[in-house]
């Protein structure tokens, strides 16, 4: 396995990939089309990045850094085809998403997500994320809003 940053022939994988996990559980949302749809303007252009975990040079999973503002980046769109779940790719694209905010000088990274999902809760709690009060209606499904201090 290897991790990629953005690359223009992965964007459709960045969208199946997450409208697959996404749709699992829930609904895309207006929020999450406009980053799928548009990652280069939306993400990449804005100065923020998308990993693509590779396997043989097929994405098999992926994570986005959203900047938020000069000091923080949002972690979004993380997801791994289930097909290669627990196998520690999350842990990897964490790593990067750490990494890169560390390298643009970032003060703290964020998410949003939901207490159902306990197994990436359990990778957030792992890592040093704290809970905090959520204020954002980014997401309907976002009910827990995670920060960790860099």
């Amino acid at each position: 396995m290897k991790i990629s940053s953005y690359k223009k022939e992965y964007a459709n994988y960045f969208y199946t990939l997450n409208k697959d996990w996404i749709t699992e559980f829930w609904s895309l949302e207006k929020s999450d089309l406009k980053d799928l749809l548009s990652p280069k303007s939306s993400i990449i252009d804005l100065g923020g990045e998308i990993f693509f975990a590779l396997i043989n040079n097929e994405p098999i999973g992926t994570v986005a850094m959203i900047p938020y503002d000069d000091k923080s980046f949002e972690i979004a769109k993380m997801t791994i085809h289930k097909n290669h779940r627990g196998k520690g790719i999350s842990k990897v694209l964490l790593n990067h998403c750490i990494d890169f905010a560390k390298k643009n000088k970032a003060k703290e990274v964020f998410l949003i997500s939901n207490r159902s999902l306990l197994i990436a809760r359990n990778l957030y709690d792992n890592y040093g994320f704290d809970e905090v009060p959520l204020h954002s209606k980014k997401y309907n499904r976002g009910n827990v809003k995670m920060t960790l201090k860099i």
